[in-house]
């Protein structure tokens, strides 16, 4: 895995009731994991041109490959990027990767889709045009 094919990377910190009683991180705790990524890329990339209180996303599918065990006290970043646009969704690839000796492993892959809503009248809606030029901006 390139990591430098994304711009989005941020520090995830793991909490002790992270973990299970194999001592690793759980994997229903991945799916915060990759939310926390999501939501801090549109707060840093889509800024105030979104609002939350009428419209945004909801997830409509998650796929993840768990490659590696992630313990405690691993140094874990969560990498955000946009694959591809339809119509009313948004095709995301995220990797958990785990820090050692300078070098980034990657414990998990994900692909999510998510689609646009109208939260008011409960309806998804077209991606909004300002939205999908500023990720594929980003992106660049």
């Amino acid at each position: 895995m390139n990591y430098q094919d994304y711009k989005h990377i941020i520090p995830i910190q793991i909490r002790f009731c992270d973990i299970d009683k194999l001592n690793h991180v759980n994997n229903s705790v991945y799916h915060n994991y990759i939310e926390l990524g999501r939501v801090t890329y549109f707060k840093d990339v889509l800024k105030d041109e979104v609002n939350w209180s009428e419209n945004g996303f909801i997830l409509g599918r998650t796929e993840i490959d768990h490659v590696k065990q992630v313990h405690l006290n691993d140094d874990i970043y969560c990498c955000t990027k946009v694959l591809s646009f339809g119509n009313k969704s948004i095709r995301f690839k995220n990797s958990i990767v785990k820090k050692v000796n300078n070098e980034f492993i990657e414990c998990a892959k994900v692909i999510g889709i998510l689609v646009a809503m109208d939260y008011v009248t409960n309806t998804s809606i077209t991606v909004p045009p300002i939205w999908k030029e500023l990720m594929e901006t980003f992106e660049k």
